[in-house]
Formats: structure tokens, C-alpha cells, sequence
């Protein structure tokens, strides 16, 4: 490819060689001649009148002395290269003209980012960045000289905490972001020290209770309310004979879990709405440079509703030459809503969709259901998906000490 290049740089011609009058010419003996002399010669091929070669237009002049031994003449046909589209377009003013001024909007261009490019993103989506990025004034049309890399990098690690390592970098007119997430523990959750107790969340019966530091108030089996304290923060140190002389306040810690029962419905209309495709489709392109678009589609009928999907592409010079300038296809697909009542078919179909959904949520956030259970009830207004699930979950929180609990001793005989 560099050898190509290189030959259309300096220019080269097309020409053929022809024998002279005298009929005693040889090509073969101007090629060997030519061999010698290092003269380059390339796309060698026979013709009709003898043979066709490629060669540079500084050889042109240099294989005379090869001609005249040779008894050949040569015949140019075609002369290719900038030095000659150089030569042709002095006579074409405003050709030139329009290729200066292409070349320096070109370059003008390439002085902005024009796309910005996310990779390794898992936790959070393209568009929650985007968003993020178009906030500190990043986006597509900023100036390059305006983007810092360190501190784009620094800002995402600052106020994205799950992100551990982003490089930013501009390459072209493209702004490639990667970055990689800590799918594990970001860091170790500091310990609580202002005293608390530990109260239940929620109704329950109590399955397991581990305490790790206070005093437990309640046992596996037990039945508890949602504000019960499960473990008291609350620590009083007896005599001998039993009365409290001192109350040390701790900040309880433990997990309790309990048998919960929890409810969750969803309602539906009666009716149903259906779209069904016509099958009749509408195409058209557009295109869309900087912020002016323009759209080339037929218009359908009045009173027709369609579906429209766009495929949009971006033009790009080079791998991260990127323009300002996109461009595609449009296709619109005419459809007749209606509505009409759910089949028994369809309404087992949204139960289990309500479960599932119910379900995926309990399990996202480490649930236990050790019994789910849905029915469909029917109402004036169409029909509601009623669920009953028995769990088996964390219902623990932390909850500040509330002075009522604390016994009434003198400050100074307390201590944390």
C-alpha cells in the first residue's frame, strides 16, 4: 500500500512500446536495458501493438538513451498521479477552491469531539453517564482543547464510588471512555458507634437471632411487632443484690430473622389493547448534520396511526474521524389499535408475570419465599392479581436508644 502511495505522490504514466518503421526494434532488449539502469517499470502486459508498462514520469525522460538502442518508440496513453491532477486543476479556480475549503473545514472539525464512546460499563447504563458527562459539560461539539482527561477520570471515580478505574482518553475526534466496576465489596462498612437498639422492621415470628453486641430480647419462636426492640443497646451492671448501679449504652448489633407473611397485587383493566400490523409500510431516509435535520419520507394517510424505527449511522473518515454529520433509514408500519377483554389464557399469563416480577425483587435482595401464592380476583373494572408470600428474611434495624428505655441513674454513673 506505502508503494502505491508513493508512486501516485510522484506521478507515473501509462505507456506502450511500439516498434519503429524499420521493424528491427525489441521490446524485451529495452526491458533488460531499462533493468539495468534501475529504471522502475511495473504492470507489464501485452497489447495488440506491442506491450503496455507503468512507469514513473521521472523515468520518461531518463529511458531515452534505452529507446534509441532498443529501436523502440514509446507512446504515452495516460498520466496519472498528483503531480499531474495538480497541473489539470490550475485551469479549474474553483475547484481548487472548494478543495482548500474543504480541507480546512476538516480541520476545523477535528479541533471538537464528535463522538464519545463508553466501554465496561455493567452497573451503571450508557445513558446514566451521558446524562453524568453532559452535566460537567462533556458531550458531542465541546472543544478538545476544553476536556481534561485526569479530571474527567478523577471526577467519575469521585462521584461514582462502585467505579475503581477509568481512562479517559481523545483520539481523533472520539472521546473513548473505559472504566471497571467492583462487582464486590467497595469497602468495609465502618462499625456503629453511637448506641442503638436493634428493633423488628416488620411483623414476624423470629427464626434465628444472632447477637454480636447488646442484649437479645426476644428467642427464636417468639412473635414480634414491627418497633419491638429484638436487641437492646440498653446494658445494666447489678450488685449482688440485684439493683442496677450502673447502665453501660452499647451500640447493638446482631441479625434476627423472622417468618414474615407479605401481600402484593396488581390491578387490570377489563379491557385490553391490542396493535396489529396493516402490513403496509412507509420508508424513507434523513439526514441530520450538527442540529438542522432533514427528513425525506411520504406522509401516510390522515387519520392512519404508525410505528417508526429509525437506523441511524454517523459518518466517519477513519477509525476515530468522526463528523458531525448522520444519516439513515426510516421505516414507519401502519397499525389499528383496538381493545378487547382478556381470555383466561391471558389473565393466568399476567398472574405469572406479577409473581415472577414479585419474586425477581425478593431474590435481587436475598430473600427467602418458602411459600408464594396468587389468585385472580374479578371487579367491576376488569380483574386484580392477588398474592400471599411467607418469607424468611432479615427484619432488624438500627434505631437510636430512646431515653424511656434508659434507668434513671445519676450522669456520672454511666458509661458507653
Amino acid at each position: 500500500m506505502s508503494v502505491k502511495i508513493s508512486r501516485w505522490r510522484d506521478g507515473y504514466v501509462l505507456a506502450r512500446l511500439e516498434e519503429r518503421e524499420s521493424g528491427c526494434g525489441s521490446a524485451e532488449r529495452f526491458l533488460n536495458l531499462c533493468r539495468a539502469r534501475g529504471i522502475d517499470l511495473w504492470d507489464i502486459r501485452p497489447s495488440e501493438t506491442g506491450l503496455e508498462v507503468c512507469m514513473a514520469a521521472g523515468g520518461v525522460r531518463a529511458c531515452r538513451e534505452p529507446l534509441r538502442k532498443a529501436g523502440v518508440r514509446l507512446r504515452i496513453l495516460k498520466k496519472r498521479g498528483l503531480p499531474f491532477a495538480l497541473r489539470r486543476g490550475r485551469k479549474k479556480k474553483g475547484f481548487l477552491a472548494g478543495l482548500a475549503a474543504c480541507g480546512l473545514i476538516l480541520w476545523g472539525l477535528s479541533l471538537f469531539i464528535w463522538d464519545i464512546e463508553i466501554e465496561g460499563e455493567r452497573m451503571y447504563s450508557q445513558d446514566t453517564l451521558i446524562r453524568y458527562l453532559d452535566s460537567r459539560d462533556v458531550r458531542c461539539g465541546v472543544p478538545k482543547s476544553r476536556l481534561d482527561a485526569d479530571s474527567l477520570e478523577e471526577w467519575l471515580r469521585s462521584d461514582f464510588p462502585e467505579i475503581t478505574w477509568v481512562s479517559a482518553q481523545i483520539s481523533g475526534t472520539r472521546l473513548l471512555i473505559k472504566i471497571k466496576e467492583n462487582e464486590g465489596l467497595l469497602s468495609v462498612p465502618e462499625l456503629e458507634k453511637e448506641p442503638r437498639n436493634i428493633v423488628a422492621e416488620k411483623d414476624g415470628i423470629v427464626t434465628d437471632i444472632v447477637v454480636r453486641s447488646g442484649r437479645a430480647q426476644v428467642k427464636a419462636g417468639e412473635e414480634v411487632k414491627a418497633g419491638q426492640v429484638l436487641i437492646s443497646g440498653v446494658l445494666p451492671v447489678t450488685d449482688d443484690s440485684g439493683q442496677v448501679v450502673k447502665v453501660n449504652l452499647t451500640a447493638a448489633d446482631g441479625e434476627v430473622k423472622a417468618r414474615t407473611v407479605q401481600t402484593y397485587g396488581e390491578d387490570f383493566e377489563y379491557l385490553r389493547r391490542e396493535e396489529p400490523l396493516t402490513g403496509k409500510v412507509r420508508r424513507g431516509i434523513f439526514l441530520r448534520v450538527g442540529g438542522f435535520a432533514a427528513r425525506l419520507q411520504m406522509p401516510g394517510r390522515e387519520g392512519t396511526l404508525w410505528k417508526t424505527a429509525l437506523e441511524e449511522r454517523q459518518l466517519q473518515l477513519t477509525g476515530n474521524f468522526f463528523l458531525p454529520v448522520w444519516w439513515g433509514t426510516i421505516c414507519s408500519r401502519e397499525y389499528v389499535p383496538y381493545e378487547r377483554p382478556w381470555t383466561e389464557e391471558e389473565e393466568e399469563a399476567a398472574k405469572e408475570e406479577v409473581i415472577r416480577k414479585f419474586t425477581e425483587n425478593l431474590v435481587e435482595k436475598g430473600v427467602q419465599i418458602e411459600e408464594n401464592n396468587a389468585r385472580i380476583v374479578e371487579n367491576d373494572s376488569g380483574f386484580r392479581v392477588e398474592g400471599r408470600a411467607v418469607l424468611l428474611e432479615p427484619i432488624g434495624v438500627g434505631r437510636p436508644i430512646p431515653e424511656e428505655e434508659i434507668p434513671a441513674l445519676e450522669e456520672n454513673d454511666r458509661a458507653e
